[in-house]
Parts: C-alpha cells; structure tokens; sequence
C-alpha cells in the first residue's frame, strides 16, 4: 500500500465516522424532543380532571418552553392566557390548545368532539370542569 491509499482510508474512515455520529445525534435530538413534548402532553392531558390542580397547572406552565418552536401551540397558549387573564371563559381556547398540541404530536383527534377533551374521566367535585357556571375560567 502507498502513503497515499493509506491516506484516503484513513480520510475515509473519519469521515463516515463523522457523518454517523452527526446523523446520529440528529435522530436523537429529535427523539428526545418528540419524547419530551409526549410527556408534557401526556401530564397537561391526564391531569384535565382539575383544571385549578397544581398537576394541570405545572404541565400548562411548562407547556412554552417544551412547544417553543411550534407556532400553533404558542398562538393557542396565547389566546387561553389571555382569556383566563381577562376573566372570560376559557373553554374554546382550551380545546384548541389541545388540538393544537396534536397537530404538532402528529396524533389523530379528528375522531373526538370537542366535549372528549373538556370531560375527563373521575372528575373531582371541586374542579372548575364540575362547577360550570357563567364564570367558568381555567388556570
């Protein structure tokens, strides 16, 4: 073998090596996101049986900086806490905060009404979803 065949193995070697770590550590970047939002969504969804619960209300703070890049979320979380800050009722734009999340997750609600998201299951007695009145506000 000459210096320069040895050269161009070499070359080559680091090269794909390289090239596989950087695809690599893209895939995971994007598995991790994915997975993080999941979480997030999973905790803000399972925790709707009391809107006023600290659970709910950890999951919907931390819902901007996990959906930061998803322009859908962010506009949607805007507009419920603007209601919720202004005292309105804050339903609409809780199911389209919802559905804006799984737009993003790529998941298909298309099958459920709107109701599906606003009425858990085991709802607690104190919650604002069982207490709906003309005040209704979510937190």
């Amino acid at each position: 073998m000459t210096t320069e065949e040895i050269t161009i193995m070499i070359i080559s070697s680091l090269l794909s090596g390289i090239v596989g770590v950087v695809i690599s550590a893209f895939y995971y970047r994007r598995y991790e996101n994915r997975k993080t939002k999941m979480d997030t969504f999973k905790k803000f969804f399972a925790n709707r049986y009391d809107l006023k619960g600290d659970a709910f209300s950890q999951a919907l703070n931390e819902l901007f900086v996990v959906f930061k890049n998803s322009k859908q979320v962010m506009a949607a979380l805007s507009h419920h806490h603007e209601a919720v800050i202004n005292g309105k009722n804050s339903e609409d734009e809780l199911v389209k905060l919802f559905k804006a999340m799984c737009r993003d997750l790529k998941l298909d609600a298309t099958d459920f009404n709107d109701s599906f998201f606003l009425t858990p299951y085991n709802t607690r007695q104190n919650s604002a979803i069982t207490n709906q009145s003309s005040e209704f506000r979510v937190y």
